[in-house]
């Protein structure tokens, strides 16, 4: 029954954007977050998304603490196509952008154009959770077998797996910048997953 830690990198030099693919450094205050939310934190591997943002702030984390570090890019944030890089409030001033937008907060099998979906980022997710599961040592049930530094999709996306969660339901949990959640998770013989969100600390 692994045990993990899910961050969301700090804020960055752009924040407001659709940052999916799209990549900005983080900003004085990001890199604050990040290293008061991983502060006397305790863990074997730290795993990556492969983009800057996360990137940057888990291989200094690794370096200073001697930690084991792989970069996964199953944990990157959601292909926003077109849409990444900009603006909500820039692409609503088009009818019928907004109504694609909105389209990609409701539906899991909306695709913004040249992008990806939320049903493609989940199995990307549980993939990377497979891999964690089938690596974990199962010795320590108290310590974390991995802290996980990626986006906001992702992180989601891993609370939808193991807690069964719809996907309208889950913009009811905040993830801001430098957001960082336990979640203990296993996998029956079938292969389905089961999980509980141990604790949430926002920076």
């Amino acid at each position: 029954m692994p045990l993990i830690d899910l961050i969301r990198h700090g804020e960055t030099e752009t924040p407001g954007l659709l940052l999916g693919r799209t990549d900005s450094a983080l900003s004085p205050l990001g890199w604050q977050q990040f290293a008061r939310q991983t502060e006397g934190g305790n863990w074997p591997l730290v795993v990556s998304s492969p983009l800057a943002r996360a990137r940057a702030a888990a291989e200094t984390l690794a370096g200073t603490q001697g930690l084991s570090l792989r970069v996964d890019e199953d944990w990157a944030e959601l292909d926003f196509g077109a849409f990444d890089g900009r603006h909500p409030g820039e692409l609503r001033k088009d009818v019928e952008t907004a109504a694609a937008l909105d389209a990609l907060y409701r539906r899991e099998d909306a695709v913004p154009p040249g992008g990806e979906s939320w049903a493609s980022l989940r199995a990307r997710v549980e993939r990377a959770l497979s891999r964690i599961a089938d690596e974990a040592d199962d010795t320590d049930a108290d310590r974390a077998a991995a802290l996980v530094v990626t986006h906001g999709g992702p992180i989601r996306a891993a609370v939808a797996v193991t807690c069964n969660i719809p996907f309208a339901h889950l913009w009811t949990l905040r993830i801001g910048y430098g957001t960082r959640l336990k979640l203990r998770f296993g996998q029956d013989e079938s292969g389905a997953f089961w999980g509980e969100i141990i604790e949430i600390g926002q920076p």
